[in-house]
């Protein structure tokens, strides 16, 4: 009896794991999803379709071999997504390459125009910082909001980036401080400078 239960489970277990290759074998490999571009940057979106409850993120395909061959993201489809705004609604074309990869993007409605300031200037406390971006909470404001350098010099495998004296302010800033920072808005929220008004009172003590 012992020996009969034992060989159904191994063929029970068989079976499970053939169901679910099977299964694996037949997810999509490409599609088309309807929903709101929720955030974006150079080189990917993310999208939360209809009915979904998170976002995913696509990329563009890469094309033309490894980076020191001239290889990158297809530009394209990075020009396209360069003139995509967040809230935008969009029909998304994929295709499942190691990730998913953005194909098509039409835009079916553009976010409705607001009257907000494009650039300006704020006092308040560095909450948190990394090498390529700061979070600032300014006076009167309940949350922080995050500022990064413009980009500069065109797309990565041509020397682009973000703009180095910038980053070299944010690497000198310390959390805590209070600042007085200059911002554009190109995308998202820029920094065209900061000033530090004082040190974090830790360093007072």
């Amino acid at each position: 009896m012992f020996v009969w239960a034992l060989a159904v489970a191994l063929i029970g277990g068989v079976a499970a794991a053939q169901d679910k290759e099977k299964d694996k074998k037949e997810e999509p490999r490409k599609g088309t999803v309807t929903g709101e571009v929720t955030a974006k940057g150079d080189n990917w979106i993310e999208v939360k379709g209809d009915g979904e409850e998170k976002a995913r993120r696509y990329v563009p395909h890469w094309v033309g071999g490894n980076p020191s061959q001239g290889g990158g993201p297809d530009k394209k489809m990075v020009e396209t997504i360069k003139g995509l705004k967040v809230g935008s609604r969009v029909r998304v074309e994929w295709e499942f390459e190691e990730r998913p990869r953005v194909v098509k993007v039409e835009v079916l409605k553009a976010p409705e125009d607001k009257d907000e300031p494009r650039k300006g200037t704020v006092a308040g406390t560095l909450t948190a910082k990394d090498k390529n971006w700061i979070e600032v909470k300014a006076d009167g404001e309940e949350k922080a909001r995050r500022y990064t350098p413009y980009w500069r010099g065109g797309n990565p495998n041509q020397g682009g980036g973000l703009d180095k004296e910038m980053l070299k302010v944010f690497a000198d800033l310390k959390v805590g401080s209070r600042v007085r920072l200059e911002w554009e808005f190109d995308e998202r929220p820029r920094a065209v400078k900061v000033e530090v008004l004082d040190k974090p009172k830790k360093e007072k003590n």
